[in-house]
């Protein structure tokens, strides 16, 4: 970590030094022995800044950035030979002279230390952009070679024709460049210096190519060359180029947006070529444009079937990881079911004992106290473990209903008759509105299950002091019954009423052990609901209070009266 402490500095200090050298060149006369040391020298310092950033950062892999360094040391040779028939030897150098021997040397190292990088790339993700940088790079080749690679070529000029090899390393090297792009998982700060040092360098050769005067000195494309040397100096100086040695956890092969629109870019070249040379009116290059045409179809073919897999591979995995969750919510149900029912036996039998206890006069009154604390907790245990075992059973299927004729209207009164002391224990005012002879087919039992549910949650939730209101009514149409609960408690908030029915869930407000619970009390209720082709609801606002609506389909059929249902 020093180390990287220590070089974190003068990345900084070498760009601003190279800006201000690169400054001072073009202020110095041009075509001057003076200005050429100095680019010369702006150079040399890049290569020497590759090698130093390289022993000070001690990336895990040193091989891309020496042969980057060559590859630079290859420029600045090629600089020094052209500058001494300039300013030495005084006379053009030859075409081809040994200065483009060196500089045309230089593109593969710079190349091959890209592609050393990019074998750092997790392989699906490696694969899938050497497929889109080849899209890319046939389609710049198309253009490239139509409108500048073929005209030098065929010209009669030696030095055009050289040309013509600096434009086919551009699109090596803009090959290098879009795997570069495409392919890493990392977006350190040398990553981008490299990638814009490389864009400085095919910018000025694509410029260079396109310039009648290509052997003059001082033009200003030299500063895209001389920036490229300087920002990737300094890219090896920056402590994140450790980062483009270290191997790194890719993503899955995907189409973003910025990658989809040059890919359509590149798709898009032969129709674009063909049309601007009608424009320009050139013969079509029939040949050129269907060579590359058809390799950016089998390449984006390549690519689709890539695509296809990585999604068919996807699939199969969450269809086994979705089939072990089921299987491991099934085991969950059945260890909940098991435990449950092995408790509740032990439980009715302390429970039974205890009641024995507390009916016997032969204990004291001190110990009878400490059983009436056991006896609620057993209780409270006891309703724990039906809750369990009634949700594993309703997730398994089996819960069983016994649907008869009810009067809903007379389980609403009992059912609130047998709250007044849970509400009386902490003065809330319990009340109860209910229609007459509101008939309903349903299972007795969980009846008095869901409404015990809803008035216990209202109960528990509403502060001293407070109401709870029971409302039992028809709906107006005689299609069905509507059951209201409503406290003036401390409400829910509006995202935790999206989840309120589900199991285990529990408001915000009641997390912390303020209030008690297990979340299963509101979800035993909707299955109650639902089983019984009914629907539940709820409306509420934090501090305002909590109002749940069942709404239950009506017996049309006549129905005994509610007194002699009673009886």
């Amino acid at each position: 970590m020093r180390s990287l402490r220590q070089v974190a500095r003068p990345w900084l200090a070498y760009v601003v030094a190279g800006s201000v050298v690169i400054g001072v060149y073009f202020l110095l006369p041009f075509n001057t022995v003076g200005q050429a040391v100095l680019y010369d020298a702006i150079g040399a310092s890049s290569v020497v800044a590759v090698l130093a950033g390289t022993t000070v950062c001690r990336p895990a892999k040193r091989t891309p950035w020496y042969l980057f360094a060559i590859g630079l040391a290859a420029f600045v040779v090629g600089d020094v030979i052209f500058n001494l028939y300039a300013y030495a030897w005084h006379r053009n150098p030859p075409t081809p002279s040994v200065a483009d021997v060196f500089y045309l040397l230089g593109y593969p190292f710079l190349a091959g230390g890209f592609a050393l990088l990019i074998l750092d790339v997790r392989r699906a993700e490696r694969r899938a952009g050497v497929i889109d940088a080849a899209i890319l790079s046939t389609a710049f080749g198309i253009v490239q070679w139509i409108f500048l690679m073929a005209r030098l070529v065929h010209s009669a000029d030696r030095g055009l024709r050289v040309d013509a090899a600096y434009t086919g390393m551009d699109v090596v090297l803009l090959s290098g460049l879009a795997v570069f792009l495409l392919t890493p998982s990392w977006r350190a700060p040398a990553y981008r210096m490299l990638t814009a040092s490389l864009a400085f360098l095919l910018v000025a050769d694509e410029v260079f190519a396109t310039n009648p005067n290509h052997y003059g000195n001082a033009s200003w494309n030299d500063a895209l060359y001389l920036l490229s040397y300087v920002v990737w100096g300094a890219a090896a100086l920056h402590p994140s180029m450790v980062k483009l040695s270290t191997r790194r956890r890719g993503t899955r092969p995907r189409l973003s947006t910025p990658r989809l629109a040059v890919l359509t870019a590149a798709l898009l070249t032969a129709p674009f070529v063909l049309v601007l040379q009608r424009l320009l009116h050139e013969r079509p290059a029939v040949v050129t444009i269907a060579v590359g045409a058809s390799l950016v179809a089998v390449l984006s073919l390549a690519r689709l079937a890539g695509l296809v897999r990585a999604v068919d591979s996807s699939r199969h995995q969450l269809e086994s990881q979705n089939e072990q969750l089921r299987a491991a919510d099934r085991l969950k149900d059945e260890f909940v079911a098991v435990i449950s029912h092995d408790l509740r036996t032990p439980l009715t039998s302390i429970m039974g004992y205890l009641e024995l206890a507390l009916d016997s006069d032969a204990v004291p009154e001190p110990e009878r106290g400490y059983l009436k604390v056991v006896d609620r907790n057993s209780a409270r245990l006891l309703r724990l473990v039906n809750d369990l075992l009634f949700v594993a059973r309703f997730e398994a299927g089996e819960m069983d209903l016994t649907f008869v004729e009810l009067d809903l209207g007379a389980i609403v009164r009992q059912a609130v008759e047998e709250s007044l002391p849970r509400a009386a224990a902490k003065a809330i005012r319990l009340t109860g509105e209910t229609d007459d002879a509101l008939m309903v087919s349903a299972d007795r039992g969980r009846m008095f299950q869901l409404l015990d549910n809803l008035l216990g949650n209202a109960i528990k939730f509403t502060p001293e002091g407070g109401r709870v209101e029971v409302r039992l009514h028809g709906d107006g149409d005689g299609d069905a019954v509507r059951l209201e609960v409503s406290d003036s408690g401390i409400g829910v908030a509006e995202n935790d009423q999206l989840h309120l029915f589900e199991r285990f869930f529990r408001a915000s407000n009641t997390r912390g052990g303020t209030v008690p619970g297990t979340g299963l009390g509101l979800y035993i209720a909707r299955a109650i609901v639902e089983a019984h082709g009914g629907t539940i609801g709820v409306d509420s606002r934090p501090g305002k209070g909590t109002c749940f609506r069942v709404d239950l389909p009506l017996v049309r059929e006549p129905a005994p009266s509610a007194a002699e249902f009673v009886a």
